[in-house]
């Protein structure tokens, strides 16, 4: 409904805006890369791909709790902000549009706090410690000699913050 209702001729979006309204689609990564701003909720996956594309965000709304964190996160690394209202949101996007080496930092500053490699540390650190319990298994170690071997935080230093 949303996108018959969004999509042009219905909505007049003005001669310079292009507007491609889709629904699921396989390839956000796609038109990630081709976008100026991302408009999105608070979801962490949206915000870690969009990092990593260098693409600016302009979070709509959060779940409380569970992504309320990641506001925060996005507007510390300077690569977006929150804006609940869409009158916030358009002025938001026409005021980033109008300034192109505002837009250029904030794809920078995505870019610094990208990591894109996260998952892959975090499953490496994850086989590192069955390791390591494997071998203290071997050895003897039984339920009372168990240490914990890694923070139970450290995924997130990997993560792109709170999520």
């Amino acid at each position: 409904a949303a996108q018959t209702t969004l999509s042009p001729p219905q909505t007049n979006w003005g001669a310079d805006i292009e507007v491609n309204v889709q629904g699921f689609v396989n390839n956000m990564d796609e038109y990630m890369r081709a976008s100026d701003i991302l408009i999105t909720k608070a979801g962490p996956g949206t915000i870690a791909e969009a990092s990593i594309c260098g693409l600016p965000c302009i979070l709509s709304s959060f779940l409380p709790g569970q992504e309320e964190g990641n506001v925060p996160y996005v507007e510390e690394n300077g690569f977006g902000c929150y804006r609940g209202s869409v009158d916030g949101m358009a002025e938001t996007v026409q005021e980033w549009l109008a300034s192109p080496s505002k837009l250029e930092q904030m794809r920078d500053n995505a870019l610094v706090a990208a990591r894109p490699d996260a998952t892959l540390d975090i499953a490496r650190d994850l086989a590192d410690m069955v390791y390591v319990r494997k071998e203290e298994l071997k050895k003897g170690g039984g339920a009372s000699s168990k240490k914990e071997t890694q923070p139970k935080t450290k995924a997130i230093q990997y993560g792109m913050g709170p999520f």
